[in-house]
């Protein structure tokens, strides 16, 4: 997308929120979510490695045995496991510890360049530490995929190995959208918001779930449950935003390094995923570090771990074997 479209859109998309924005106030909005979508976990206070900052994370801890840490996507929460990803761990034997990431659910998020997966990945490890764990296996989805590669680039010595979850391994189209740049923004993105914030309050997430979860039907009780709206917060929006469009010169940074991982990694990818396609990420993964296994899931899309968790406890228990 050339420099001159980009600002035509961006022009074009606050212009247009301005005009159908939300009239409920930000501060208003924000009680009324938080009040329906209240924290379910506990909290522990970690030093950001990267500002000194204290922040505040979110997590739930289930079961016992092995640690598997659970980093959710873009416009996630912790939520999306606990429905019920995390009971299955805990069941076969597995400490699941779901985390919101840095910035959004309710866990705080530093100012400055923070917003790069290997912060938000040096964060968590600081939230793991502090809980008094020690070497876990890191399972990220989506977005959390990103984290978890960074995870185990950055410090695999900290952990037994990392499963890839229809996880974004490589540059990502929407990284270079006009509506996400213009989200992070501080001039585009308040009105934007506004925008959402008034779907959000009219009809929830109903369809933004459908969405992610196709060709499956979401689970039932599911959009009801995780709280998608949480991300229509203001702060949490332009986080987003701002995790979405910087994410493509993050992973140009990663990738050159991926041959030379040397932890067990678990890549499990629906072959329908039309967010995150497979040949993109898992099987172009695949390719630089062929001693990772790909588990492909038939006619599965991007919510593979609610269509498929036996699959993630399979992989899950094969790098808990292999230390």
């Amino acid at each position: 997308m050339s420099r001159w479209t980009r600002r035509a859109l961006l022009l074009g998309l606050g212009v247009s929120a301005l005009a159908y924005g939300c009239t409920t106030p930000a501060s208003q909005f924000t009680a009324i979510i938080e009040d329906k979508f209240p924290p379910i976990g506990q909290f522990v206070e970690v030093e950001d490695p990267q500002t000194g900052q204290i922040l505040r994370l979110h997590y739930d801890k289930r079961g016992s045995g092995p640690a598997v840490v659970l980093i959710h996507g873009a416009s996630g929460n912790l939520r999306d496991f606990t429905f019920s990803l995390s009971d299955v761990l805990a069941a076969e034997g597995f400490t699941a510890i779901a985390f919101d990431r840095p910035g959004f659910g309710y866990s705080d998020r530093a100012d400055g360049p923070s917003f790069m997966p290997s912060a938000q990945a040096a964060v968590l490890r600081a939230g793991i530490d502090a809980l008094g764990i020690r070497a876990p296996i890191v399972m990220g989805h989506s977005f959390g995929g990103a984290v978890a590669t960074a995870w185990a680039v950055d410090a695999p010595e900290t952990i037994q190995g990392a499963v890839m979850l229809a996880g974004l391994t490589y540059p990502w189209p929407a990284g270079d959208n006009a509506y996400h740049a213009a989200a992070s923004t501080a001039v585009f993105g308040p009105p934007i918001n506004a925008l959402v914030r008034r779907r959000a309050l009219k009809s929830g997430a109903e369809r933004a779930v459908a969405w992610v979860f196709q060709p499956q039907d979401p689970p039932a009780g599911y959009a009801e449950y995780i709280g998608a709206e949480l991300a229509s917060r203001p702060k949490t929006f332009r986080e987003n935003g701002r995790d979405i469009t910087n994410i493509n010169e993050a992973m140009e940074s990663l990738i050159p390094r991926y041959p030379g991982i040397d932890v067990p990694i678990e890549l499990i990818h629906g072959t329908e995923d039309t967010i995150l396609p497979i040949e993109a990420h898992a099987r172009r993964f695949k390719a630089a570090l062929p001693s990772a296994n790909l588990t492909e899931l038939r006619g599965v899309g991007h919510m593979a771990h609610h269509a498929a968790p036996e699959e993630l406890v399979a992989a899950a228990k094969r790098i808990r074997d292999k230390n």
